[in-house]
C-alpha cells in the first residue's frame, strides 16, 4: 500500500460515492461509477483490491437490494481473503479491523434481496 493508508482508501471510496449523489446519480449509477473510478487502485495490489472491494460492499448494505453481479464479485474475492497473508503489509490493528469488516460485508450481504436486473438508472 505505497500509495494509500489503510482509513485513506475506505475514505477516499465513500467521498467518491458520496460526489456521485449529490450529483443526483442513482445509488446504483454512483456505485458503478465508483467502481470504474477505483479499477486502477484495484490493480495495485491484493491490499487495495481487499480494501476497495470491502467499501463497496459496505456502501451496498446502505440500498435496498444488491444488484447480483456485485454480490458476486464482491463474494468471489472476499470469501478467499485470509488475514495470514496480510500479516506485516497493513497493521495488526488494521488488519483486526479489515477482517471484522470484511464478515459483516459477506454476512449482511448475504441476508439482502437480490436484484437481477443489472440496467443501472441514469
Amino acid at each position: 500500500m505505497d500509495d494509500w493508508g489503510y482509513e485513506e482508501l475506505f475514505e477516499a471510496v465513500n467521498r467518491n460515492y458520496n460526489n456521485y449523489l449529490e450529483k443526483k446519480l442513482s445509488n446504483q449509477h454512483a456505485l458503478a461509477r465508483t467502481s470504474y473510478d477505483f479499477e486502477t487502485v484495484r490493480n495495485e495490489g491484493i491490499i487495495e483490491n481487499i480494501i476497495v472491494s470491502t467499501a463497496m460492499g459496505e456502501i451496498i448494505l446502505s440500498h435496498q437490494k444488491v444488484l447480483i453481479g456485485n454480490l458476486k464479485s464482491i463474494e468471489e474475492l472476499l470469501i478467499k481473503f485470509n488475514p495470514d497473508e496480510l500479516l506485516g503489509q497493513i497493521s495488526d490493528e488494521d488488519l483486526a479491523d479489515l477482517t471484522t469488516r470484511i464478515n459483516n460485508v459477506l454476512v449482511s450481504l448475504n441476508e439482502m434481496p437480490i436484484d437481477y436486473n443489472s440496467k443501472i438508472e441514469k
